[in-house]
């Protein structure tokens, strides 16, 4: 090892059976979401040609119809892929500054505290979406151009903030666990080795 290199730690692996279950589902969430995007990036980028080449040759803008409304429906569903992944692994939004030199025990009871205060809050957004859901549905809301039914996005999104809320919940224990046995379990938060 040279002078100097940052030390290489392993990846901590998830902590017991609900902890490898929810990282592969997560993660195979995440790659959909990833698949999403790229095919969002497709359709935005042969529109965008297209308008582009129509131009220089002096035809009609001959964009994909709709873009806009496939990539605003395919971004939101994509958002709510992601978000379990990054909260089983540390890697949402955290405030780390004040905490990380911390003992384990302090740190995991903020950790605690912020878990607990963000399963509420995706509680109440995965509910709320599901009320949603039920009204695009209902209503039989459409988009403006290619009159896409909406419902379907908004479904496909409860399911993942349903995952979110089953994801926070694992790591209110998770904390807890760290509480009791005065240790980290699983990843160490974003940004720190």
């Amino acid at each position: 090892m040279k002078a100097g290199a940052p030390i290489e730690r392993p990846a901590p692996a998830p902590h017991g059976r609900v902890g490898r279950l929810l990282e592969a589902v997560c993660g195979a969430v995440a790659m959909l979401g990833g698949v999403l995007l790229l095919a969002i990036m497709l359709i935005s980028s042969l529109s965008v040609l297209g308008r582009a080449l129509s131009l220089l040759f002096g035809a009609r803008s001959s964009g994909i119809p709709g873009d806009v409304e496939i990539v605003q429906l395919g971004c939101a569903v994509a958002i709510f892929a992601f978000l379990p992944i990054c909260q089983l692994k540390r890697a949402n939004v955290l405030v780390g500054a004040l905490t990380k030199r911390l003992p384990v025990r302090a740190r995991a009871s903020f950790d605690l505290a912020a878990n607990a205060l963000f399963l509420v809050l995706t509680f109440l957004l995965a509910f709320q979406l599901g009320i949603g859901t039920r009204e695009k549905f209902a209503n039989h809301d459409t988009t403006m151009v290619l009159r896409l039914p909406e419902g379907w996005a908004y479904a496909v999104a409860e399911v993942f903030a349903w995952l979110l809320v089953l994801t926070t919940a694992y790591t209110v224990a998770r904390s807890a666990a760290e509480i009791r046995a005065n240790r980290a379990i699983g990843p160490s938060p974003a940004g720190e080795q």
